[in-house]
């Protein structure tokens, strides 16, 4: 198990001895600039200034607390609420039940609005990053110790300021087709440990500087000679990973399928057996991960929020994520993906089972409104339990059989591991009878919490904090990513070959012949179904320049969608300037030098 270990306690010190640790204020440019004395303290030193590169590492798995809404925790939680929740393929129960109609209004294309401090989350966590890479950076060159480790040290700073930056070009930057070759106005450029204000720079001028510092920092990590301790901080393949996603922003294809490739050679994408082990523990597939030390998961962790078997799925029933039927049935009948999420084609392996499926369900049942609560993610635990005087039985029986099928029979990681005190992937058993709970069998009792329709099996998570090593980048992202910049370099071999390499495994008998445009199809299809749930969704439809399509569930019409229906819209891909969230309130009220007039010119 990787643990954060007293040196990342150290650095946690030596990182808020700068005052930029997240703190519980609305804007992180209220901070007074940090003095000089602070900043040659912690990289006076090269050993000390590894501390501080510990404490950014732990600011991608912290809470960034706030007096309005004090739940965001990191990478993780930016991935699923931003890039997942704003997508199409993944559902996202706290996203529709709880920001819908009051901090997003999906049928009127207004995904994200200023005014609301939930705008401010993905800005305020990426200049966070930026601003700590900075205090290393401005005082590295004269740290004492160690040369190779000062470097490696500087190496891993430089990959952190490009990695915030990436995050913000792929959300608040216009798309490169959109951008006049580079040269709109986008994002306040930082390369120094300053807050004063600052005015908006060019698509171009912070691309540039990403290059500059990923390129510096491979130098850096091939002369040095060291290795990172622990696979929560970056390295070498971390830093052509992040240098293949900002090439692919700037439709770079020459430059992202090079470090796509270099990114994956120690990577090998997951087999099989793997890939239904619950994405809570490291594998040879996860090249940089968050830890899953218990000890590190603080409230509103992404586990807690959104593995089956999560302690707030449980007390919440706002489900632990599902995947959208259209996506669904794009897929191979025997891509082994599908076992991933329960969805209505899954009640025929009750057909004939009275004791699995006693109200001998269908498919079409799965569209009954007595049922499936539409106005609840789809949720299909409601409807009697037992044989109603009149109507059918309701879902429950079969939810938690295939719920406990697939931890018994598909789920190949470790099963106590992901207990928790009685919950085991959106059911609980009880020994005696509660509210709710009903006779499961001589003695037990159980209780199916709300579980939508395509709910996921994906992701587990150690309880009862929901610890898991969450995947911040895989070998096999950056295989697609090969594949994607490949096909637009005309390489359609190598595009081919990276398909095989994971459809491969996935798909039996499957060998990628396409060429064209079905080649891209099954490219994009392959990245939004193998990395579903891992915080790519919304940023891939944005470089793909594709329409966000959530179908509607409709009574009756087992051919419509999973979405509830306040939720289902059609997102043009023209849409807020292009999939561009608005820098928010909090920064441009401060930074008087911003004129949001200038983004969309």
């Amino acid at each position: 198990m990787m643990k954060i270990n007293k040196n990342i306690i150290r650095g946690f010190m030596a990182v808020a001895a700068l005052g930029i640790l997240p703190s519980c204020s609305n804007d992180y440019l209220t901070t007074e600039p940090e003095t000089n004395q602070a900043t040659a303290t912690v990289t006076g030193n090269a050993d000390i200034a590894q501390q501080a590169i510990y404490g950014i590492c732990k600011g991608m798995l912290s809470q960034y607390a706030n007096a309005n809404w004090n739940n965001n925790n990191g990478e993780a939680y930016i991935n699923n609420l931003f890039n997942d929740g704003l997508g199409q393929d993944y559902h996202n129960g706290i996203v529709e039940n709880v920001f819908n109609g009051t901090y997003l209004d999906f049928n009127n294309n207004n995904i994200i609005s200023p005014n609301l401090i939930i705008s401010a989350y993905p800005w305020k966590y990426a200049y966070n990053l930026i601003g700590q890479a900075n205090n290393i950076l401005s005082g590295i060159d004269n740290a004492t110790g160690d040369s190779n480790k000062r470097d490696f040290v500087k190496a891993q700073a430089l990959t952190f300021r490009a990695f915030g930056y990436s995050k913000l070009l792929m959300l608040y930057a216009p798309r490169w087709e959109d951008s006049r070759d580079g040269e709109t106005l986008c994002l306040v450029l930082r390369t120094e440990p300053e807050t004063d204000a600052k005015g908006l720079s060019t698509m171009n001028e912070v691309l540039n500087q990403c290059y500059t510092d990923l390129e510096t920092a491979i130098e850096l990590y091939q002369s040095c000679g060291l290795n990172r301790q622990h696979k929560w901080e970056p390295d070498l393949e971390v830093a052509y990973g992040v240098f293949a996603r900002i090439a692919l922003i700037k439709n770079d294809w020459p430059k992202a399928q090079e470090m796509a490739h270099l990114a994956r050679e120690k990577y090998p994408v997951m087999d099989n057996n793997t890939l239904f082990s619950g994405f809570f523990k490291d594998n040879s597939d996860f090249m940089w991960v968050s830890s899953d030390d218990p000890t590190n998961a603080y409230y509103f962790s992404n586990g807690a929020n959104y593995s089956a078997n999560g302690t707030y799925v449980e007390s919440w029933n706002m489900g632990g994520g599902a995947v959208d039927l259209v996506l669904y049935r794009m897929l191979d009948p025997n891509d082994v993906r599908r076992e991933w999420f329960y969805t209505p084609d899954k009640v025929l392996k009750y057909a004939n089972n009275t004791r699995k499926n006693p109200g001998k369900l269908v498919p079409a049942d799965y569209w009954n409104s007595d049922l499936v609560d539409p106005a609840n993610i789809c949720s299909t635990s409601i409807g009697p339990t037992s044989k109603p005087k009149v109507g059918k039985w309701g879902m429950c029986h079969v939810g938690v059989h295939f719920a406990e099928d697939y931890i018994a029979d598909t789920y190949t990681g470790d099963k106590d591991a992901v207990e928790n005190d009685g919950f085991m992937a959106y059911y609980s058993v009880s020994d005696k009878e509660d509210s709710g709970y009903f006779l499961w069998g001589k003695g037990k009792y159980v209780k199916l919490v709300t579980m939508p329709i395509g709910a996921q099996f994906k992701f587990f998570s150690i309880p009862p904090y929901g610890a898991m090593a969450f995947p911040f980048m895989r070998g096999a992202e950056m295989c697609l990513a090969e594949a994607e910049a490949a096909y637009h370099n005309n390489d359609f071999t190598t595009a081919q070959n990276c398909l095989n390499e994971i459809n491969g495994k996935r798909i039996p008998g499957y060998t990628c012949s396409s060429t064209g445009e079905a080649l891209f199809d099954e490219i994009t299809l392959c990245r939004r179904i193998e990395l579903w749930g891992e915080g790519q969704n919304f940023t891939d439809f944005k470089r793909w320049n594709m329409p966000i399509k959530r179908l509607a569930w409709v009574e009756g019409d087992e051919n419509s969608g999973n979405w509830q229906p306040d939720c289902a819209c059609e997102i043009p891909a023209t849409a807020i300037h292009g999939f561009r969230l608005i820098i928010p309130k909090t920064e441009t009220t401060y930074n008087h030098l911003i004129n949001m007039a200038d983004l969309y010119k």
